[in-house]
C-alpha cells in the first residue's frame, strides 16, 4: 500500500507544482500559460521532488535516525533540486529538442538549465514540506483505508498513463515535421546555391568565349587581359 500511498502524493505535489507554476507565470507574463511537460495539469518534476524528500525523511524514521535540522533540509533541497533540474532539463532536451524552462536571462545560472535563485526557491520549498505538507499528508492519509487509496492510485495511473501517451505521441510527431522541414529546406537551398553557381560557370564560360577573340597590341593591355582572366579562373 505504502507505493501506492507515494504515488498518490507524487499526484498532489505535481498538481500544487503546476498550479504555483501557472499562478507564477500569469503574474509575471501577465497572460494565462499552462505551465508543465504533460497536457495535463501536472508537473511532474515537483511530484518527484517531493516523494523524494518523503522516501527520505520516512527512511530516517524507519532506521530510527535524528531527525533533520532545519539547515539540512535547507541544503538538501537546494542541491537536490538542482540536480533534479538540471537533468530533467538535459534528457528533454535530447529527447524532444526542446526548452521547458530557460534561466538564461537570470543571474547565476548555469546553461540556462539552473540558476541560484530558483534553487534557493526550492530550498525554501523543501522547509514547506518538510515542516508543513508532510506531517498535514501522514496525518490526512491514517484516516483513509488501504483499499480506497489502492484504487485512487489506480485511477490516477490510468488518467496519467493516457496524458503520458498523448503527449510523448504529440511531441515526437512535432519533432519528425520540423527535422522533415528542415531537411526540405536544405533541400531547397542547395538547388539554388547549385542554380547560382551554374549560372555564374556558364556566364565566366561565355565571357571567356567572348574575349579570346580579342587582340590587344599595347603590352599594357595585354598585362590588364591577363589579370582578367586570372579573376575568372578563380571564380
Amino acid at each position: 500500500m505504502w507505493v501506492c500511498l507515494y504515488f498518490i502524493e507524487f499526484i498532489l505535489f505535481s498538481f500544487l507544482g503546476w498550479i504555483w507554476e501557472t499562478i507564477l507565470c500569469i503574474f509575471v507574463n501577465k497572460r494565462w500559460e499552462s505551465r508543465g511537460f504533460l497536457f495535463g495539469p501536472v508537473c511532474p518534476i515537483y511530484g518527484v521532488g517531493a516523494i523524494g524528500g518523503f522516501i527520505l525523511l520516512d527512511t530516517l524514521e524507519a532506521m530510527q535516525m535524528p531527525t533533520l535540522t532545519w539547515w539540512q533540509v535547507i541544503l538538501i533541497a537546494f542541491f537536490g533540486s538542482a540536480v533534479l533540474e538540471y537533468g530533467t532539463s538535459y534528457i528533454l532536451e535530447k529527447l524532444f529538442h526542446a526548452y521547458w524552462w530557460d534561466y538564461s536571462d537570470w543571474p547565476l545560472n548555469l546553461n540556462g538549465r539552473v540558476s541560484l535563485f530558483s534553487s534557493l526557491g526550492f530550498a525554501a520549498a523543501g522547509l514547506l514540506v518538510v515542516y508543513g505538507l508532510y506531517p498535514f499528508c501522514h496525518w490526512l492519509f491514517s484516516f483513509v483505508s488501504g483499499g480506497f487509496i489502492e484504487i485512487i492510485a489506480m485511477i490516477f495511473l490510468a488518467v496519467l498513463m493516457v496524458d503520458v501517451t498523448l503527449t510523448v505521441s504529440s511531441l515526437t510527431n512535432m519533432v519528425t515535421k520540423i527535422m522533415q522541414l528542415d531537411d526540405s529546406l536544405n533541400e531547397r537551398m542547395t538547388d539554388v546555391v547549385e542554380m547560382l553557381y551554374s549560372n555564374t560557370s556558364q556566364l565566366n564560360r561565355r565571357v571567356i568565349a567572348r574575349i579570346r577573340g580579342v587582340r590587344f597590341k599595347k603590352p599594357t593591355q595585354i598585362k590588364a587581359f591577363r589579370k582578367l582572366m586570372e579573376k575568372i579562373r578563380k571564380s
